[in-house]
């Protein structure tokens, strides 16, 4: 219905003496027993000014409606009340089908047509099959409003009741076909009409319920607008009840009518969606103002403007200070807030009545003499007729603290509970500063734990953490006290003497450290002996700013390292040169293997008393363009840094793998090629999965390789160790003992591994002069060797000397310089074939001319 005029709003009124239909038209109409009123009831239980009808506006259709309320406008309710749709009420705004209830005997429902040629809803009951049976002419509903009789009833004279002028029935054509035509009006109902029979069948659908619930006949009894109804008889048959829907998003109000005459349920919808939206708003408004306005800590002051004193204060601030109401009265503000007087009556100054202060942050002082962070406003305003200062405070302690710890953790470190980087910056920044100012000396100091690696992969991490822990306490009972420990990173820590009076302090310093760490320490049933490296960088001689002190302390540091560790190395300009090399060559490693610039080169194991090669050792070498060929022990401490130690070490496995079977290949004598396992690849839990997938993808015989580990290494996990040597000697490949006879060396590692080979320590070698103690302990070694019958290789022999005395002390195999150096895969090639043409690979007389140097 978009036009408001063609709207009619019927009244459909029966009571105990007639049934008529009322055309609103008016905004009021006064309902009841009075004569006056503009709708008469007959019914003694209907008081004399029983009900109003108002004509209201709906906002959001802008549609014209109707509201009626028990009782007169002057606030006098009717003695029986109304009930409307079966619930009793004061006041609803109508929706077509509504049925009202004045007594037992009258009643009203009310009706919204688009138009006099569309009234088609009367037909919708007995009662309005009646009224069409009955009806009178309507003359096409009169502007004015009235009643039309539709029973012909003469009213007997009655002293208490007024009159009604009785019309005679009479049978008009038009006004009979006008009322047949009338259930057309259901179908322009903007409301849903359904009715269903008693066994749920559906038998009637307006076009409102067809176009809302297009699901309906699909659906049936299981659409939520018909469960629970039909199925049979039902107990509530003659009965009429509402309940509530909601389809989908939407809710409605069901008014639902059981009819027994015609075994049929008819049920009249009303969408209240904007009304459950409403009453949504409005419980979210009172949870709102529960949580904001009634859960609210906020303390309020009302303090008197020229003295200051409290005039007010609600129970949250004297919670807060620990006063009674009584208490606190009459107390001055500068008692309670710990600020300076003349700083906060400048603050309060301040204040007008435009404008008022916000405090950010202030200290009151609670009655036990605690203070407390509150922040808040002060503004000015009128209390009881005189303008006084209101101050709204809240309690941000909680806060401060979060604050406080948040700004802990993030200057400290976690673990140690010690100052962190940033911390550690910001303190250097003012010693920096200071030291320039007053001309003197500071120091930084980094400090590496030895071979922590080694506590975290033998004893695990939770030992390891309280390892950092010990240190760190071990640390600051060394330093002054306005020095500072600062855990680094890792096993990493620095230290900052922000004034010394010369370099003999650091020394002092180092020294109590390396004191300090002579007890060991004791974790659980394990006894740790710590050692540290210590590198020293000085203001301003080895740097003025805070990044070169620190590059140049951590330089000192990797000097100490590389000279055996446990001691202090000071910072020396041609340090700086050097790490700067190392900070390339780390950079450059990552892209060597990807451009091809990692070979390998070969060194023979020769047999003395035949002159045969029995096996060739796999040295790496990186060819770089910008610095040539670099050793191993240049770049691989950097490598076992990171996994690109575990990149490299397969590719040197796989390449030699690859070059022995080429040379077996070539028709060359089948010989092992020697492969040295690092500390990090011999950790790896798979280890001997991934040799044995190499052996897989290059064809080559396991037997035909060799893989050397150091004492040191096999030392590092024990555990690990047993199963990772028993996998591999599983696969069919030879074990090497390398650096036998230095350190730890044990003969039970000999009882216990089934090793193949034992390597000579280089330095029993290098210095060899013939003294009976060298000659007692490489003839120990050699009858070892036999004794567990080893192959041992007697590394690092360069000189003829050397050789003869090997050779007067009955060891067999070599492997030095003074047969060959380390040679590139070609010239490899054809030592090997040359020494095997030459008798069958035997060479009877070893010259120094057979020596190849290359």
């Amino acid at each position: 219905m978009s036009n408001a005029s063609e709207v009619r709003h019927l009244l459909v009124v029966a009571d105990q003496k007639s049934r008529r239909i009322v055309s609103l038209t008016e905004n009021t109409y006064s309902i009841g027993r009075d004569p006056n009123s503009n709708i008469l009831l007959y019914d003694r239980q209907v008081s004399r000014h029983h009900a109003t009808l108002l004509r209201v506006t709906d906002h959001q259709s802008e549609q014209p409606c109707y509201r009626i309320i028990d009782g007169n406008l002057q606030g006098k309710r009717s003695t029986n009340g109304i009930a409307v749709n079966g619930k009793y009420c004061l006041s609803h705004e109508l929706k077509p089908g509504d049925l009202i209830r004045f007594g037992n005997k009258s009643q009203a429902n009310y009706h919204i047509i688009a138009n006099s040629d569309e009234l088609d809803l009367l037909k919708d009951s007995d009662q309005d099959s009646q009224i069409l049976e009955d009806s009178l002419e309507l003359d096409d509903f009169p502007s004015d409003p009235g009643m039309l009789a539709l029973d012909e009833l003469f009213l007997e004279d009655d002293p208490d009741e007024p009159q009604t002028m009785a019309f005679k029935k009479t049978v008009d054509p038009k006004g009979i076909n006008y009322l047949k035509n009338v259930s057309s009006l259901a179908d322009s109902n903007p409301n849903p009409i359904i009715e269903i029979d008693f066994q749920g069948q559906i038998t009637y659908l307006n076009a409102a319920a067809k176009m809302k619930f297009s699901d309906l006949s699909q659906l049936k009894l299981n659409h939520p607008i018909l469960q629970g109804l039909g199925g049979g008889k039902s107990s509530q048959e003659g009965t009429s009840f509402v309940r509530e829907v909601q389809v989908e998003q939407a809710f409605f109000e069901q008014h639902i009518h059981y009819l027994t005459e015609n075994q049929s349920i008819r049920t009249y919808l009303f969408e209240i969606t904007k009304y459950r939206k409403r009453e949504a708003k409005l419980n979210a408004g009172k949870d709102r103002y529960r949580l904001f306005v009634e859960q609210a800590t906020e303390g309020i002051l009302a303090i008197d403007l020229e003295t200051k004193h409290i005039i007010e204060a609600n129970q949250a601030y004297c919670h807060l200070l620990g006063y009674t109401s009584a208490e606190i009265i009459g107390i001055s503000l500068y008692q309670l807030i710990e600020i300076e007087r003349e700083i906060l009556a400048e603050q309060l100054r301040t204040v007008t009545a435009e404008m008022s202060y916000i405090v950010q942050e202030s200290l009151h002082r609670h009655q036990d003499g605690s203070l407390i962070t509150l922040a808040g406003k002060i503004s000015l305003t009128t209390y009881q007729g005189q303008e006084i200062l209101c101050f709204v405070v809240h309690d941000i302690s909680e806060r401060k603290q979060a604050e406080e710890q948040l700004q802990y953790q993030i200057l400290h470190d976690p673990l140690t509970n010690l100052p962190n980087r940033e911390l550690f910056n910001q303190q250097l920044a003012v010693a920096l500063a200071h030291g320039q100012r007053h001309q003197h000396l500071l120091a930084v100091i980094f400090i590496d734990i030895d071979s922590f690696t080694h506590i975290n992969n033998t004893l695990g991490h939770s030992i390891g953490d309280r390892v950092l822990q010990s240190f760190g306490e071990r640390l600051s009972s060394c330093v002054r006290g306005g020095d500072t420990v600062t855990r680094w990173g890792s096993d990493e820590f620095v230290l900052l003497l922000p004034q010394i009076k010369n370099t003999e302090d650091t020394v002092k310093l180092a020294q109590r450290i390396f004191e300090s760490l002579q007890r060991p320490f004791v974790m659980d049933d394990h006894k740790l002996q710590i050692k540290c490296s210590v590198g020293i960088a000085i203001y301003p001689q080895d740097g003025d700013n805070a990044e070169t002190l620190l590059k140049n302390a951590d330089a000192a540091l990797y000097r100490t390292k590389e000279q055996g560790r446990n001691h202090y190395q000071f910072y020396s300009p041609h340090l700086t040169a050097e790490a700067e090399l190392l900070l390339r060559l780390e950079g450059l490693l990552h892209q060597a293997l990807e451009k091809k610039q990692f070979l390998l080169h070969y060194q023979p194991q020769l047999r003395l008393n035949t002159g045969q090669i029995v096996a060739m050792e796999a040295l790496l070498r990186w060819d770089t363009p910008a610095f040539g060929l670099i050793m191993p022990q240049k770049f691989l401490p950097l490598t076992e840094k990171t996994d690109l130690i575990l990149h490299l070490s397969k590719w040197v496995l796989k390449t030699a793998c690859q070059q022995n079977l080429s040379w077996q290949k070539d028709g060359l004598p089948p010989i092992p090629v020697t492969v040295n396992l690092s500390a990090r690849e011999f950790q790896q839990p798979h280890l001997a999965t991934v040799v044995a997938s190499i052996l897989n993808e290059t064809g080559l015989d396991p037997q035909w390789l060799e893989l050397e580990l150091t004492e040191l290494t096999l030392r590092q996990n024990l555990t690990l160790a047993r199963k990772t040597l028993q996998d591999l000697q599983n696969l069919g490949v030879r074990i090497a003992l390398d650096d036998f006879g230095k350190g730890f060396s044990s003969l039970g590692y000999l009882k216990e591994f089934s090793f193949r080979t034992v390597k000579l320590h280089q330095a029993f070698i290098r210095d060899l002069r013939g003294t009976s103690e060298e000659l007692g302990i490489i003839s120990a070694i050699l009858a070892i060797g036999k004794g567990f019958n080893l192959r041992v290789v007697a590394e690092g022999v360069e000189t003829q000397e050397q050789l003869e005395i090997l050779q007067n002390l009955n060891c067999e195999e070599i492997q030095g310089y003074w047969f060959s150096r380390p040679l590139p895969t070609k010239d490899a090639t054809e030592l090997l074939g040359k020494v095997t043409r030459e008798s069958n690979g035997h060479l009877k007389n070893l010259m120094p001319s057979s020596i190849i140097d290359c």
